[in-house]
């Protein structure tokens, strides 16, 4: 048996420096020639996020439920919201590959050139629900953060 080196297997290093998605199309598997560059569920941003959300659902409680009152779950709404923030601040960028040695930084939406940027990608995770799901499972894989 071989032994292992810890630091070859570091989730968060390969978490902070991030795993390039190839889309594919939802239909025909096909490859979509889109890449979005995502950060793993062990690096500082999703970290980060979600200890912000927690400190805001504890406030919550605090403020209402340990008084005695009620305290309403959370909405659809907000723990949708939720969910597109979280993987919006692991979303560090995409691009369009053209051929094999230059891509575009900007994604097609509706015929019109898409720069990268928070606030879009959670109107693309939004609107493109089989989006959105492959990149909670890319970002969820700690596989994908692990150097070969």
């Amino acid at each position: 048996m071989t032994r292992i080196d810890l630091g070859d297997i570091d989730t968060v290093k390969g978490s902070n420096e991030g795993f390039d998605v190839e889309l594919y199309h939802p239909a025909t598997n096909a490859d979509t020639g889109i890449i979005i560059t995502v950060l793993g569920k062990d690096s500082d941003a999703f970290q980060k996020t979600n200890k912000q959300q927690q400190k805001k659902r504890m406030d919550r409680l605090s403020k209402n439920g340990f008084r005695g009152g009620k305290v309403a779950p959370p909405s659809q709404e907000e723990m949708d919201a939720d969910s597109l923030e979280l993987l919006a601040s692991c979303t560090v960028g995409w691009k369009t590959i053209i051929d094999e040695s230059s891509g575009s930084e900007t994604i097609l939406l509706d015929g019109e050139e898409l720069s990268f940027s928070l606030v879009n990608a959670k109107k693309v995770y939004k609107r493109f629900p089989w989006i959105k799901e492959q990149i909670d499972t890319a970002i969820g894989d700690r596989a994908n953060f692990i150097k070969a």
